[in-house]
């Protein structure tokens, strides 16, 4: 089935690492050139390195998402380079992992950048891009951090509460011109847990092997949810748009039921918040800055 993403182009934002490189390494085996996006030089060049052995083409761009200037960088160079864009995924996100103790303004502000302005002004900015192309399609990857509360998130949850409003409204506004705007959560495949956001490679790497062997890598990833990242990449305005969809779901409709299935399902519909009470917890474990897990007792 390889082929399916052919002459499309596919800017993938945080894809150094992790989810979003396993979403580049998928759109550059189905025929897309890709626009890999990142901070780290160094996990730039392994996502290319892998592309390239993959026999896929990918255009690396260094870039901060948290200042104009990167963002600007990102939209010159996919128009430059390849044209135009047909597929955004804005996947870029960092979270400190503090209290609100120890939360400053600046932890705020640096993610509310990363995690939602940038997802608005890449959208707003290649957007026209994508129209003059026939369409196209917007992924924003959301967690269950979009859903619920989390202890050391104070800023994280609400950034990715954000992203889904921002997911509805531009579903609305651009479905005219032909372009499809979701929001996927991420997942791992059964028995696999995906590595911590700011988990470098180089940390990863340090690990203890019983560590290092709990996470997904990016073949594992790949070869789970190939199918349900390109279909949604293939998505435009009179497919499915302004849905939150699940990852692990939605490879197993397409598995099990098939593409008729999930437009049946997922197409002509928009997303509404339900907020339902749910059980006070008896403690909460959470994560520190440090990489390590703390625990509060209520």
């Amino acid at each position: 089935m390889a082929g399916r993403l052919n002459g499309k182009v596919a800017v993938v934002t945080g894809s150094g690492r992790g989810f979003g490189r396993a979403l580049a390494l998928t759109y550059a085996l189905e025929g897309a050139r890709v626009v890999s996006v990142a901070r780290s030089p160094d996990e730039l060049r392994q996502t290319e390195a892998k592309v390239n052995e993959a026999g896929g083409e990918a255009h690396t761009v260094q870039a901060d998402l948290g200042t104009d200037d990167g963002l600007n960088m990102v939209v010159d160079e996919a128009q430059r380079v390849f044209g135009g864009v047909d597929v955004l995924v804005n996947n870029a996100a960092t979270s400190p992992w503090l209290t609100l103790e120890e939360m400053t303004l600046a932890h705020w502000d640096r993610v509310m950048a990363v995690n939602l302005r940038a997802p608005f002004a890449l959208s707003q900015a290649l957007a026209p891009a994508m129209t003059k192309r026939g369409g196209g399609s917007i992924i924003n990857i959301t967690s269950r951090s979009a859903e619920v509360g989390f202890v050391a998130e104070a800023a994280y949850c609400p950034s990715k509460y954000g992203l889904e409003g921002l997911t509805q409204c531009l579903a609305l506004e651009l479905k005219k011109h032909n372009i499809a705007v979701n929001s996927l959560n991420v997942a791992a495949p059964p028995g696999k847990i995906l590595k911590p956001t700011e988990l470098t490679l180089r940390e990863a790497e340090a690990m203890s092997d019983d560590v290092k062997s709990l996470y997904a890598d990016d073949w594992d990833m790949v070869k789970h949810f190939r199918d349900a990242w390109t279909f949604l990449a293939l998505q435009d305005g009179g497919g499915i748009t302004g849905q939150r969809l699940g990852t692990l779901e939605l490879a197993t409709v397409l598995k099990v039921e098939g593409e008729a299935a999930a437009y049946l399902r997922w197409s002509g519909k928009l997303t509404q918040a339900a907020y339902t009470p749910i059980p006070w917890p008896e403690r909460v474990r959470y994560q520190t800055c440090g990489g390590g897990w703390r625990e509060l007792v209520f």
